[in-house]
């Protein structure tokens, strides 16, 4: 049996806590880290697996938009041969930045109501969606740059 890290229980305590404010936590140094590789290595690891349980952050979104299990579906082959030979507009195209923000939005269905910048959260998570999934067909059309 291992035991469990005072530090990082208190991390996973406030990460799953609805607690207003806390109070600051003390993190231990390593005394001797250099030699004591095997004791860093378990904090790191701890620390990893700490991040990657924490559930993802929240966004309420002020009107309804779609969810990005639906944005992240196939799209009809004849919208993948348009954006394959058209792709999107280029930066320099003559409009603000506002202007061409919303355009992609169009092009990527997300509806843009009062706020852009609900509208380009949405367009930036299905950006880091489709990275994550190594949707590498993808790639091209999102390519923003």
């Amino acid at each position: 049996a291992q035991q469990t890290d005072p530090t990082v229980l208190d991390l996973q305590l406030r990460a799953v806590s609805t607690q207003a404010p806390m109070q600051p936590t003390m993190v231990p140094s390593i005394e001797n880290a250099r030699s004591n590789p095997q004791k860093l290595t378990g904090w790191i690891q701890s620390i990893s697996e700490l991040h990657r349980s924490n559930p993802p952050p929240n966004v309420h979104y002020t009107k309804p938009m779609p969810d990005i299990d639906s944005l992240m579906q196939m799209w009809p082959q004849e919208m993948e041969d348009v954006l394959h030979d058209a792709q999107l507009p280029p930066a320099e195209i003559g409009v603000d930045l506002k202007a061409y923000a919303r355009i992609v939005c169009a092009i990527l269905d997300i509806p843009v109501y009062t706020s852009l910048t609900e509208a380009l959260h949405l367009v930036f998570t299905l950006y880091s969606e489709f990275k994550a999934s190594n949707a590498d067909a993808f790639q091209p059309a999102l390519d923003l740059a």
